[in-house]
């Protein structure tokens, strides 16, 4: 007989009554949720991209997991053992996707009471493509310079390219792969070193190559230096004939600048050849150059000369036996 009466009370104002409870649960949630500490920790993100797909974007190294709850509890919270993990392996074609992130507690944080966890960011977006390999050619980096008077003259590398892969686009617009820097700093000869690949791109990988062996060539380096006023040489004047000239002409050399400055023109620099005259007269001879083999020869001023050949006067006779003896006495005046 009492219960019947307990109930139509509780059936009174019932709308009311629901909500003072409702209010009453938020307000103890509430008060529950207030009370909670908070602590972020960073913790290292693993990518998990073993399909053929891999990211060309950026993806961040790590993430900030944040913990709340009571203030007992929350001085246990520490990154180890968190582990945060974005799965990229089951996706199978290119394109751009918003990935979630997944955490994964140790039993320590997830037998805490009250518990609540986020993870910021909560999703990755990323544009994944084929994962493809490519040739690619190295480049050494050269620190310093060399010696004075000496220059950088070209480098080897062995090998000459590597294999390199990572996303499409991004594999296949890498021109070349750098070395970490070879001193040449007052270097005055070639010689050979191994160095290391320094690759900056983080999103593509050397395949099988840490380092290569570089052959830097160092050799002297060139100068162009103008020769004036050198007399141009007579050469194989025949024994019947005599000649002069008073030719001149300038030349101008490239080559090592160390050696030519030290280098100082022969006599025969300039020369014309007279083997070939036969008969007195007045001919016009090529000028020949005699450089030696390092330089270059970049001009010359004279390139022909004109010279007057006459028959030599019949030989004079000299008895040297006498005492006193007469120049230029003939068999027929004696």
């Amino acid at each position: 007989m009492k219960i019947k009466p307990l109930l139509e009370k509780l059936k009174e104002n019932w709308p009311a009554k629901a909500l003072c409870v409702v209010i009453a649960c938020l307000f103890y949630l509430f008060n529950r949720y207030t009370s909670l500490e908070q602590k972020s920790v960073p913790v290292t993100l693993k990518v998990l991209q073993e399909g053929e797909m891999v990211s060309s974007t950026h993806i961040p190294s790590s993430v900030s997991v944040t913990i709340r709850t009571s203030a007992e509890n929350i001085t246990k919270i520490t990154a180890e053992n968190i582990l945060a993990q974005l799965d990229l392996s089951w996706i199978t074609q290119e394109g751009t996707y918003d990935v979630p992130i997944s955490i994964d507690l140790p039993s320590s944080i997830v037998e805490m009471n009250p518990l609540q966890v986020t993870v910021y960011p909560e999703k990755v977006k990323v544009r994944l493509e084929r994962n493809t390999s490519a040739a690619v050619k190295i480049e050494p980096v050269f620190a310093g310079v060399p010696a004075e008077g000496y220059t950088l003259d070209g480098f080897q590398t062995d090998p000459e390219y590597v294999l390199v892969y990572g996303p499409r686009s991004i594999a296949q617009s890498v021109e070349s792969i750098a070395t970490e820097p070879i001193e040449i700093d007052a270097k005055k000869a070639s010689f050979k070193q191994k160095a290391k690949l320094a690759n900056i791109n983080r999103l593509i990988k050397v395949m099988d190559q840490e380092e290569c062996e570089v052959k830097v060539n160092i050799d002297y380096q060139d100068g162009i230096q103008e020769f004036k006023n050198l007399s141009v040489f007579l050469k194989n004047i025949p024994a019947d004939f005599e000649c002069e000239s008073k030719a001149y002409g300038s030349i101008t050399l490239k080559g090592p600048r160390l050696i030519m400055e030290d280098w100082t023109p022969n006599p025969d620099t300039l020369s014309a050849d007279l083997s070939e005259i036969t008969a007195p007269g007045e001919y016009t001879l090529p000028v020949s150059v005699l450089i030696p083999q390092e330089f270059h020869l970049e001009s010359v001023s004279v390139e022909t000369i004109r010279v007057a050949v006459k028959e030599r006067p019949p030989a004079e006779v000299v008895d040297e036996t006498l005492p006193g003896a007469v120049f230029g006495q003939t068999e027929e005046s004696r």
